[in-house]
């Protein structure tokens, strides 16, 4: 359990230079989108060709994620951090005047590289350099995350629409450099190194457990995120309504993630993203059962506001000081890793089931969903149970 501290956390700019670039990398992301069917007008090719935009830039984050934790280690985490933010904010203003669609695809891998170099550091950070309050820390992100992600798409139409795609990456500079700017003040991760830090950290049953629950938590999440779409249009409703029912979980968490990280603060880590995997397995369970998405919608969106931020802050909190930087690019690689298995799980048994009927189809995943959900509570229990240590 971690130690409770009643007192209230403050907002300050140490935090919006963290938030800023969390809220930067992910409105990238999810606003290119948007400009995809433009990128293959302008280039003369096809969906399937620009579609390595997005791609791409996933894979050069999935790479770079533990070097750059080791580098970090070594070098600092702050001058990581802010050398990222850089050049991402330059990659950025490279891609809108890229002269070709092989130039566009490149640039956008090494900026996914620079985008590890934000994300894959901004949760040891926060919680570094809000020790007292990480559980909180940890929401402010885990919100400005899911803020991001709300806001891309429709920003996104907005700048291709009346400013043509490449507004979509002249954005970046301002807001990158307003990061780079207030970031100087922030906490470093102490470190030992890639292969040091991966020696220490294998070697906490606690952490590695705490680890396995959020790849258990990112493959519900994202397996029913790619269920949702499929079972609702399935039964006859448009595009833009299963969009708008779509918001509920990201603006729940948006709305609730720091409320919940302080609860956990205030609780204990362990205790509060139990709870939050509990209620996963429930809203699971209760939508698949009845078939009704909106009970869905809104108890995964609370167990997700639940769990995230306290089960990120088990995850740090175990980790060695000196293992920080590469504790919080694990955590990165385990959200990925989550993520993955999450959709080429649901998508693989929709394809297998649908046939049979959409409803059996819908009733049978969230049964697996909450099966994986059920995992995520059981590890939480089991690092419970082992020496703490703290």
């Amino acid at each position: 359990m971690n130690p409770a501290n009643p007192s209230t956390p403050r907002f300050d700019l140490r935090l919006a230079a963290l938030l800023i670039g969390v809220v930067l990398s992910t409105v990238d992301s999810s606003a290119l989108n948007l400009a995809l069917p433009s990128l293959a007008t302008h280039f003369g090719t096809d969906a399937a060709a620009v579609q390595g935009a997005a791609s791409l830039y996933l894979i050069g984050s999935a790479l770079a994620f533990l070097p750059l934790s080791g580098l970090a280690g070594k070098i600092g985490t702050v001058r990581v951090y802010r050398w990222s933010l850089a050049a991402f904010a330059v990659i950025s203003q490279l891609l809108a005047f890229s002269p070709s669609l092989h130039a566009l695809l490149a640039l956008r891998f090494i900026q996914g590289v620079a985008g590890a170099g934000i994300v894959g550091l901004v949760p040891g950070m926060a919680a570094a350099t809000f020790k007292e309050h990480r559980g909180w820390a940890l929401g402010m992100v885990s919100g400005s995350v899911a803020a991001g992600t709300l806001m891309g798409p429709p920003l996104g139409g907005f700048l291709v629409e009346w400013f043509g795609w490449r507004s979509i990456f002249y954005i970046n500079l301002p807001f990158g450099l307003l990061a780079l700017i207030l970031s100087g003040r922030l906490t470093e991760l102490a470190g030992v190194g890639l292969r040091e830090g991966l020696r220490q950290l294998i070697r906490l049953p606690r952490f590695l457990l705490a680890l396995l629950s959020t790849v258990c938590f990112f493959i519900q999440s994202f397996g029913t995120n790619l269920l949702w779409p499929f079972y609702l249009e399935a039964g006859g409703m448009t595009p833009s309504r299963v969009g708008v029912l779509l918001l509920v979980p990201p603006l729940l968490l948006m709305l609730l993630g720091p409320v919940c990280g302080r609860l956990s603060d205030q609780r204990g880590y362990d205790r509060v993203s139990w709870l939050g995997a509990a209620l996963l397995m429930a809203a699971s369970l209760v939508q698949g059962v009845s078939g009704s998405v909106l009970a869905g919608l809104v108890g995964i969106g609370l167990g997700r506001a639940l769990f995230q931020a306290a089960n990120n802050a088990a995850v740090l909190y175990q980790a060695p000081k000196e293992a920080g930087s590469v504790a919080s690019g694990l955590l990165s690689i385990a959200r990925v890793t989550g993520q993955a298995l999450g959709s080429i799980l649901a998508g693989t048994l929709w394809g297998m089931l649908e046939h049979g009927g959409i409803r059996h189809a819908f009733m049978v995943i969230n049964l697996v969903m909450a099966a994986v959900a059920a995992c995520s509570g059981l590890l939480i229990l089991g690092r419970g149970r082992i020496g703490t240590g703290e």
